[in-house]
């Protein structure tokens, strides 16, 4: 094995792959490498069937941060398998520092661990003027690799908090689209919700720009449905849709202002669309909307309301997003206590 081209070709490979996925991954602000891609998806399909099959959403709560540690010590690992197999390309690549012999495999795994972790013992060397370049950049991508791995699990936990604070506020008004109707029908003109929305406008915008970024937040699963944020946007659409559908005596402002939070969710599944989930193929079953038309402020009996949310396109991607995240459809109209809407 020692002193193979071929062995050195891929071990350069696996080091410009570990880099490019690094980067792609946490400064690409668009998309995760192919390395993080694959590993996290196939991760998350693997807990998310187990799931199915046995309901544990504690299980699910704990993936997001196993997954982000999975993922940087990949990294390393694949960075440490890089240089080692460059460092197996040459005899005169590794020798023992007080006489020159040439050192083993296992002597070289251990001078590549302590290299990329920028030890430097010394006991080890390299034996000739061409190597003595490598070392030094094999220290510098692993400094690089630390140091990029604390900067992105520092942006994961403010993100994840930011997620969970806008799932809460949106769960404040109501546990599901009834409850967020009933709480902030506002004189029948829904001026409470209305009030609500401006902030909120600009939160979901920011977190879609963020599950954009980051794409490994959409592994951090909650266990309570009040801070899951799939729950969270598909109830606050759904009241959303039913109050600019089913009430007359909003003004232009108000009417305004409820297309605009309902065109940022838009934007928002969009983004989901583009870079998580695909869009389930049939319209999710729309609930029997017993006592929506009693609602204060609803105008339209509960056929055609049901009717309506069953019309809107952007189910299909709500309902995907729902089941991805661990949930399922009916848990939109649900209480977290088990009360139906």
């Amino acid at each position: 094995m020692i002193g193979s081209t071929l062995i050195g070709v891929i071990g350069t490979l696996l080091i410009l792959l570990v880099v490019y996925d690094a980067i792609r991954t946490t400064l690409s602000v668009s998309s995760s490498g192919p390395l993080t891609n694959r590993l996290d998806s196939g991760l998350w399909f693997m807990l998310l069937g187990i799931h199915q099959r046995r309901k544990s959403h504690t299980m699910l709560s704990s993936t997001g941060p196993w997954i982000t540690m999975t993922l940087l010590l990949t990294w390393f690992l694949v960075a440490w398998l890089g240089w080692f197999l460059l460092f197996c390309s040459s005899p005169q690549a590794v020798v023992l520092s007080s006489s020159n012999a040439t050192a083993s495999l296992v002597e070289r795994a251990y001078y590549t661990g302590y290299t990329l972790t920028t030890l430097g013992y010394g006991d080890f060397v390299a034996g000739n003027d061409n190597w003595r370049l490598p070392p030094v950049l094999a220290a510098a991508n692993g400094f690089f690799l630390f140091t990029i791995s604390i900067t992105y699990i520092l942006n994961i936990i403010t993100n994840v908090i930011q997620k969970r604070q806008t799932s809460l506020t949106i769960s404040a008004l109501g546990e599901n689209p009834r409850q967020i109707l009933a709480s902030t029908d506002g004189d029948r003109k829904f001026a409470t919700l209305i009030s609500q929305l401006q902030p909120l406008q600009q939160s979901i915008s920011t977190l879609g720009q963020q599950h954009l970024a980051y794409p490994i937040l959409h592994y951090y699963h909650s266990e309570s449905s009040s801070k899951a944020l799939s729950l969270a946007i598909a109830r606050l659409y759904q009241a959303i849709a039913i109050a600019c559908f089913a009430s007359t005596r909003l003004d232009l402002t108000s009417r305004e202002q409820l297309l605009i939070t309902r065109k940022a969710i838009e934007q928002f599944l969009d983004t989901l669309g583009s870079a998580f989930i695909h869009p389930s193929q049939h319209i999710p079953d729309i609930p029997a909307f017993n006592g929506y038309a009693d609602l204060p402020g609803v105008e339209a009996s509960n056929t055609e309301i049901q009717d309506y949310l069953a019309s809107l396109p952007y189910q299909k991607i709500l309902v995907a997003f729902v089941h991805k995240d661990g949930w399922q459809w009916q848990d939109v109209w649900q209480t977290e206590n088990g009360r139906g809407a």
